[in-house]
């Protein structure tokens, strides 16, 4: 299954996309690198996922809902003919009780129920044992830089496990107050409507801030660009 990759920022959470069938990512975020190594990132990174793909299995979990939905529907319909035959009663005048209507139909109902509960349990259980693993991970990593940089200056790990027919994990990544950027340091995710500069040295054309009260000045040659600086030749 594709999922986007790539480090994303919404608010104080650093949100990971990862999927066992895609590389890893092996940058760090630049607001955990002042914390987390490479390599402590690249064992935390293959941790979580070598876990969740335990726990995901989508061709596997298709084929069992497909059996679920097949048995849902013959496993009643067959046994219907053998629970009327054995259960339904008839009165004096040749009419069908009510009361052994109301037991073929408690019985249909609940082979119904037997058999949904008979292929959901163990898929549900399955999933939440999932869960409880990534999560103890999340929590194991958690403790560890609280214990390692204090409580407040730690950031918080969480894992979404993978849902049903998709092996697709997010990692979630609190940061605290303090390494959280704003929109303005020069590292900070930017929406993806604004490009970087094509050309790298474009800088070197534009002007260099002058002091206050002093003209903004041109770096191209020695010839004012601007009225502001033209003033400033003024006799």
């Amino acid at each position: 299954m594709f999922v986007k990759s790539g480090a994303q920022r919404k608010g104080s959470e650093i949100i990971l996309h990862l999927s066992p069938a895609q590389a890893p990512p092996s940058t760090v975020p630049f607001e955990l690198q002042n914390q987390i190594t490479v390599a402590t990132w690249e064992v935390r990174i293959g941790a979580v996922l070598h876990a969740s793909a335990r726990y995901s299995k989508p061709w596997f979990e298709r084929i069992w809902f497909f059996i679920a939905l097949v048995s849902l529907v013959v496993i009643p319909v067959a046994l219907q003919p053998i629970v009327r035959s054995a259960i339904i009663t008839r009165d004096q005048e040749g009419f069908i009780t009510t009361t052994s209507l109301a037991k073929v139909n408690a019985i249909l109902f609940s082979t119904f129920l037997g058999t949904l509960l008979l292929f959901l349990i163990p898929i549900a259980t399955w999933k939440y044992i999932g869960h409880r693993h990534l999560n103890a991970l999340a929590q194991k990593w958690t403790k560890a830089d609280r214990v390692e940089f204090g409580q407040n200056v730690a950031c918080h790990w969480t894992v979404k496990s993978p849902g049903v027919f998709r092996d697709g994990i997010v990692l979630l990544i609190g940061l605290p107050a303090g390494v959280a950027p704003t929109s303005f340091h020069p590292n900070a995710y930017l929406p993806s409507y604004i490009n970087g500069p094509l050309d790298a040295d474009a800088s070197y054309y534009y002007p260099y801030k002058a002091e206050p009260g002093l003209p903004r000045m041109s770096v191209v040659g020695n010839i004012p660009l601007y009225m502001d600086e033209k003033r400033a030749f003024k006799v």
